[in-house]
């Protein structure tokens, strides 16, 4: 809360023993693992694996390498279903991209991350509505809020706190959790320079761990394989997996598999895994290769060609298969009854 000197107080909730990190040993590791490299705040010229940078200095700050870098969150737009212009419309070093939207979803995932793995300070980034307002009907709790999120805080609401807790213990429970899946550094940032491109590349494991099995947290509000299968392209994840399997590669650190740690948003709260094939892993280093070049194409050019949508030059456009099938069914039906008319 603010109060009358300006300053801001501990809001109402503050994580206790219970919501200690899962991944607990986090920097205990550091020494049998390698140094990382602590930054400074001054511009990055050295690849290696870095701490103390914040996730907005990550995905936003453009000086904070001495070049154009690069991470999940922008290759995505560039790969298939993409084009370079929308890459360069959402890309950090554009000074006139689109900033990109805020929404609860994400909120709260950040949240469970921070919670569940201690990749930062709960306190120094999120506040909980009191419960004096049980909704932000009031202009008094209106006004809280804005002031709050105008401080750059995240702003959640008592009852993303219970499902947290839920998803908390459930995950806490887990055998794969429980044998130290998620035990190692976190809020570390793996960074190396493209040798082709001179783009620099950036990927931020969850946790980076001694034995080289990465695992990755993800939020998510329905468990079917159907549902988590269909997220994988879409939202970049094989291009993530990719990203970390080629970072250890650059800075001769251990991989073996990356690994997706879902944790049900649910009423019913749920932890289970899965292990991304490696011919995602391999499609999504195929898939940062070619954007790395188009990247380079538009930084040299100037030029960002649009989406490319009929295969590639090709203005013919089909419907998909079970389409064809379906209306060829309907048509050949519709045949047979006419003949039997006649």
């Amino acid at each position: 809360m603010i109060v009358d000197d300006g300053t801001v107080q501990p809001h109402n909730f503050a994580p206790d023993e219970s919501f200690q990190p899962i991944g607990a040993i986090a920097d205990r590791v550091v020494k049998a693992a390698g140094a990382d490299i602590r930054w400074d705040g001054e511009t990055i010229t050295e690849p290696g694996i870095y701490s103390g940078i914040s996730l907005d200095h990550y995905h936003n700050k453009t000086d904070l390498l001495d070049g154009p870098s690069v991470s999940k969150s922008s290759l995505k737009y560039i790969g298939p279903g993409h084009s370079p212009k929308e890459f360069w419309h959402r890309w950090a070093y554009n000074p006139n991209r689109i900033e990109p939207k805020k929404s609860d979803a994400l909120d709260f995932g950040k949240a469970v991350h921070c919670l569940l793995l201690g990749d930062q300070a709960f306190a120094e980034n999120f506040v909980v509505r009191p419960d004096q307002w049980e909704s932000w009907n009031k202009k008094a709790s209106q006004e809280w809020r804005n002031e709050h999120e105008a401080l750059g805080f995240t702003v959640l609401v008592p009852e993303q706190m219970d499902k947290i807790a839920r998803m908390y213990e459930d995950a806490k429970e887990y055998p794969l959790i429980k044998g130290g899946i998620l035990n190692g550094r976190v809020e570390r940032s793996l960074i190396w320079k493209d040798p082709e491109t001179q783009i620099w590349l950036k990927v931020r494991p969850d946790v980076i761990p001694l034995d080289g099995i990465y695992a990755d947290l993800k939020t998510v509000g329905d468990m079917s394989q159907e549902f988590l299968e269909r997220q994988i392209g879409p939202m970049g994840y094989y291009i993530q997996g990719a990203l970390t399997r080629m970072g250890c590669r650059a800075l001769g650190k251990p991989f073996e598999s990356f690994v997706f740690l879902y944790s049900s948003t649910a009423d019913t709260p749920d932890t289970a895994h899965a292990e991304l094939s490696e011919f995602e892993l391999d499609r999504g280093e195929h898939v940062v290769r070619h954007g790395l070049k188009l990247i380079r194409q538009g930084l040299d050019t100037g030029e960002w060609p649009g989406a490319d949508i009929c295969d590639f030059g090709s203005r013919k456009i089909q419907m998909k298969p079970w389409d064809k099938e379906r209306i060829d069914r309907w048509i050949e039906l519709q045949n047979q009854n006419e003949g039997e008319a006649a």
